[in-house]
Parts: structure tokens; sequence; C-alpha cells
């Protein structure tokens, strides 16, 4: 069956949560209590079984993200030429840098101050805060390019699972 990369992440989280549920319900059910005198009441558990449609999930899982994973290093992001998964590491350098920058735009170029001892201090960027601010907006722009771009390749391109 084939179907788009989005599409395999939303199966494999789908499977995950059905993991989950399956886990949970077997620390539930797994055990019984009861009194000397009471007959003991079985639930349904079975060992046997749950291990099996674990086992039976973990394989689709595997299957799943092996596709993806050899198609984000296949598949090239249109208007980039880099694959998914470099596209990937790249967005996450570029969030980085991002979040630097801004932090560095955020400043005035020139402060000054007056210390506890009545001395005028200044404190002046050794950067120009306009051309920081200016690059984070051009570094927004192509975080979000890259991000459209990665989105679009997880949407059209196809793997078989």
């Amino acid at each position: 069956m084939k179907i788009c990369h989005m599409e395999a992440m939303k199966e494999i989280k789908a499977l995950e949560e059905e993991k989950e549920r399956i886990l949970e319900r077997e620390s539930d059910t797994s055990t019984v209590s009861y009194k000397e005198t009471e007959t003991k009441v079985l639930n349904g558990y079975s060992y046997a079984e749950t291990r099996k449609r674990i086992d039976e999930i973990d394989t689709k899982i595997r299957k799943i993200r092996s596709a993806l994973a050899y198609a984000n290093c296949t598949v090239k992001l249109e208007g980039f030429d880099i694959t998914i998964g470099e596209g990937l590491v790249l967005l996450s350098q570029l969030n980085g840098e991002y979040s630097r920058l801004s932090y560095m735009a955020r400043h005035q170029q020139l402060t000054r101050r007056i210390t506890p001892v009545g001395i005028l201090e200044y404190t002046e960027c050794l950067y120009n805060v306009e051309e920081v601010t200016e690059a984070a907006r051009a570094l927004k722009s192509r975080i979000s390019s890259l991000q459209v771009a990665i989105d679009r390749a997880n949407l059209i391109n196809m793997i078989e699972v």
C-alpha cells in the first residue's frame, strides 16, 4: 500500500497510541486479587496474546519508520537541493541561529546608566542592531520556506508500506 509521508507519520503515531493502550490494559488486567475463601475470577488476560499483538504493532512501526528513513535520505526538497533528512537538520540549525539573532536584535545600539556610585556607564553593541534585525527577518523567511518545502515533500511523496 502506498501512502504519503505525512500519512505514514500519523499511522506511526496511531500505532504507538494503540500499543500504549494495550500496555496500560495489560498493567490493569495482568493480575487478579481474591480472598482465600473466594473463587478466582479470570478477566481474559493472555500474556501470549498481548505479546503477539505488541510484536505485530512493533513490526508495523519498524516497517513504516524504515521506509520513511529511506525516503528522508533520498527525496530532495524543492528549491533547496538537499534531502528531507538534511532539511530537518538544517531547520534545527536555522531555528537555533534565529533564536540567537532574535536575542541580539532586542538590544539597543547604545544604552547608558548611572552606576550606584554616580558614574555614567555606557553599553554599546559591537554590531549594528538594525542589520541583525534584518538578518533575523530574512532568516525567518528562509525557515518558513524550508518548512513549507519539508511539509510539501511529506505530502506529495509516497512510500510503500
